[in-house]
């Protein structure tokens, strides 16, 4: 555990598995105190908030604090959210405890992506990111994957103080791992920007500025895709009994895309790759919203599932490659992720607004119209790269 990186894939495997816990044991916290629908839903917003309004300012403090110290604060954070869930007796408390989770959340993708960029080779680059989005996959199944049993055997209170322990134990073994490098004059300081660069001069790159379009475009059509994809089979008069046999297709899908398409990424020109995934995925977006065949809406789940989580290790090394002259990329990932949580943000908006308009149908019809907007500037990014290449030559 002395090496950096897989202290950073732990600890992506119990963020992401911390959030996809609480979102389950909302049904249970609903029940107990009589919330209602809307009160459910803005509970599960404040999580892709947290993203918009965090994830700029967490990257000017990283740059200062140092990286890894950031993320172990985001354990503390979840251990008190998960302690003042279990104290909740009233909408408004939970309210608050929610929002010191989402603090946790919003601060650790934009981190942890730089993180991984600065300690992973060039060369490797698609591979590690995917296999470390893929440990975010793997955690949010390992530990919510018997929650709903153990909160419905003892309450969702008790649960609640195990994800505590949880934390507590985690926080420890980080600290002793961080304490310990220390002694041995292992550098912890994770400042290692090659400049010192406001978001301004950020924003001035152009091919990033392109790049940003690919990701809000990409993630306008993919982040919404799994919410609708129930309604959808509903919509197709398929049996609600065996609907999860579709989420788990689509599920393993996001395994199979992040592991295997960042590999394919650093065989292949990644903008390559992007447009080839992302066309296809305009294709089984359109057949999978008008095949009635159970067996081909199974496998359009999996191609799907695969195409839409697969793409992130791709846009993750485009942002990177577009800032490699100055390498401060605590900064480039928060204005990344500050993008795509405000398209994460307008996707279900605008998505059930078609929907309730113009049939579910339409709805899976926009999300490929959005993709393919997403192959359009990544285009248009690989063609301005091979300018100023050539005019660099």
């Amino acid at each position: 555990m002395k090496n950096k990186l897989t202290q950073i894939f732990v600890l992506h495997f119990f963020n992401d598995g911390f959030l996809a816990s609480i979102i389950l044991l909302l049904p249970f916290i609903a029940k107990d105190l009589s919330l209602n629908l809307t009160q459910v839903g803005i509970l599960s917003s404040i999580f892709s908030l947290s993203g918009i309004l965090i994830s700029l300012p967490v990257g000017q403090l990283s740059s200062r604090l140092g990286a890894m110290k950031i993320l172990l604060y985001t354990v503390v954070f979840y251990g008190l959210g998960f302690l003042f869930t279990s104290l909740s007796n009233s909408y408004l408390f939970l309210f608050f405890s929610f929002v010191i989770m989402s603090v946790a959340f919003g601060a650790f993708h934009p981190i942890s992506f730089s993180l991984v960029t600065n300690l992973t080779k060039k060369e490797a680059q698609g591979r590690i990111m995917g296999d470390f989005m893929a440990t975010g996959e793997f955690g949010r199944i390992c530990l919510s994957g018997f929650l709903s049993f153990i909160a419905f055997s003892i309450g969702w209170r008790q649960t609640s103080l195990i994800y505590i322990v949880i934390s507590i134990i985690l926080l420890a073994f980080f600290l002793t791992a961080f304490f310990n490098n220390k002694k041995e004059g292992i550098k912890n300081d994770d400042r290692t920007n090659k400049k010192n660069i406001n978001f301004i001069e950020i924003l001035r790159n152009k091919n990033f500025i392109l790049v940003l379009l690919v990701n809000f475009f990409d993630n306008l059509a993919s982040s919404a895709l799994f919410i609708f994809l129930p309604f959808l089979l509903l919509n197709k008069g398929i049996n609600p009994s065996i609907l999860g046999a579709f989420t788990t297709a689509f599920f393993i899908g996001n395994l199979i895309g992040k592991m295997g398409l960042g590999r394919l990424t650093d065989r292949f020109q990644n903008t390559n790759v992007f447009i080839v995934a992302e066309l296809f995925m305009v294709i089984f977006i359109i057949s999978l919203a008008y095949s009635n065949s159970i067996f081909f809406i199974i496998l359009f789940s999996i191609v799907l599932g695969s195409l839409t989580m697969g793409t992130s290790p791709i846009r993750t090394t485009m942002v990177t490659e577009t800032n490699e002259h100055h390498g401060s990329y605590e900064k480039v990932f928060g204005v990344s992720s500050f993008i795509a949580s405000v398209s994460s943000a307008l996707a279900p908006i605008i998505l059930g607004r078609v929907a309730d308009l113009y049939g579910i149908v339409n709805s899976f019809n926009h999300t490929a119209i959005f993709a393919f907007l997403a192959v359009i500037f990544t285009y248009l990014y690989g063609q301005n790269k091979k300018l100023v290449k050539e005019s660099t030559e």
